[in-house]
């Protein structure tokens, strides 16, 4: 999306037009508005899929852009990450890590997710896609509140200590626009611009945004939209004022239960964000794991019924994997249980290349994560399991007219 069609919407957005579904503007004298400056644009268009493309998220700068040498492990890994031709990459921010200090700019040589720090991983894409040709498309989300940005306000507040899990102040919202600036600079500094943007991760969880509701039972009204609202309104802001071509993708909303006290469930959290924040961009980012309750139906319904102008919300799955969603339930590795889990993400990513709104699926990670052991790899890189070759099967993108790939050998049996 363009800036000037960014700035077009934001101020039809800004006035007497300020619902998604539209209203009569106020009576104005017309005028006849002087030219402004050219649009900068620094990046081609980017056209959005169709179909279903691959894309990942994994925190290893070695793996990600393929080290000169290394262990044997380390170098097939990174070969056979960058076999699954993803064409975007996932790039989660800890804003905690990075400026600790209200007082300090943000330091993007701080380390973060896995010790890796934020400019080593643009690096590292950088040079993977000059490697590959294309793709590795980054795609930022923040999370991690710095204890100086909290807001204390009322509601079901986070378990103790939580504290990195409040949603930011008011008063942080200047700061916040900075730690996007600077990332924004930071990437082209480093040869890979960012195109796409998400204000926050799973804002609709008190583990990422707290508190969910203003009382710490389900039925209590949600108060998460209205934290998760000002987010998206500054992002929107900073990314119009910088050169070039970049959006927001909204959402990033996980949902895999009913509404708790600290969740608040996927289609009533569409229901509760204002006009211009549920219609801020062209895409709804979601997270929907192998074995999770499937709410994309419901998903849609809420994101139809705001009925944003232009064409309906694409839906992208940021987030999917299948194994354990816990570290404190180990993973199966059990060839029978791997080959069924195998089956059902092969089975997911078929359901979504059919849907003729859902365009990415995102796999968290390469290398299995100890707290989220959902990966490709084990830990130390050894172990591979079956779900890596459905992942290689649908490499790349795939068109909307293109067949699915045959299930792999690898998840027979």
């Amino acid at each position: 999306m363009g800036r000037g069609l960014r700035r077009g919407a934001a101020v039809a957005l800004a006035g007497g037009v300020a619902g998604c579904g539209g209203g009569d503007p106020p009576a104005t004298t017309p005028t006849r508005a002087s030219p402004g400056p050219a649009p900068v644009r620094l990046d081609p268009p980017f056209p959005l899929p169709r179909g279903l493309a691959v894309g990942l998220t994994e925190f290893d700068p070695d793996l990600i852009a393929g080290p000169a040498t290394g262990s044997p492990a380390l170098l097939g890994s990174a070969r056979r990450l960058a076999a699954l031709r993803p064409l975007f990459f996932r790039l989660p921010v800890l804003w905690r890590a990075a400026q600790p200090r209200a007082d300090s700019p943000p330091d993007w040589e701080a380390p973060g997710i896995g010790g890796h720090s934020p400019r080593a991983q643009l690096r590292a894409l950088a040079a993977a896609r000059r490697r590959a040709g294309g793709g590795f498309e980054p795609l930022v989300t923040f999370y991690d509140t710095p204890a100086w940005a909290a807001d204390q306000g009322p509601g079901c507040a986070p378990p103790t200590p939580g504290i990195s899990s409040r949603a930011p102040g008011t008063a942080a919202l200047p700061a916040y626009r900075r730690l996007v600036r600077s990332l924004l600079e930071l990437a082209r500094a480093e040869g890979i611009p960012i195109r796409f943007w998400s204000a926050w991760n799973e804002p609709n969880s008190g583990l990422f945004l707290a508190p969910q509701r203003v009382a710490c039972d389900p039925r209590a009204r949600s108060i998460g939209p209205s934290l998760y609202a000002p987010l998206v309104r500054a992002l929107r802001a900073e990314l119009d004022a910088a050169p070039g071509d970049q959006e927001v993708v909204v959402g990033d909303t996980s949902s895999p239960y009913a509404a708790r006290a600290r969740i608040t469930q996927t289609a009533e959290f569409v229901r509760g964000l204002p006009p211009d924040v549920a219609c801020a961009g062209r895409v709804w980012a979601h997270h929907q794991y192998v074995g999770d309750a499937d709410r994309l139906a419901a998903l849609r319904s809420a994101l139809d019924a705001r009925r944003c102008p232009g064409p309906a919300l694409r839906i992208w799955i940021t987030e999917t994997g299948v194994g354990t969603r816990s570290s404190l339930t180990a993973r199966p590795t059990e060839p029978a249980i791997l080959r069924a889990g195998c089956r059902a993400l092969h089975a997911a990513l078929g359901r979504w290349h059919r849907d003729p709104r859902v365009d990415v699926a995102v796999q968290y990670t390469f290398r299995e994560d100890p707290n989220f052991p959902v990966g490709l790899a084990g830990p130390d890189l050894r172990l591979r399991y079956p779900a890596y070759a459905v992942w290689r099967a649908w490499g790349g993108r795939r068109g909307a007219a293109d067949p699915a790939p045959a299930l792999p050998r690898a998840c027979r049996g």
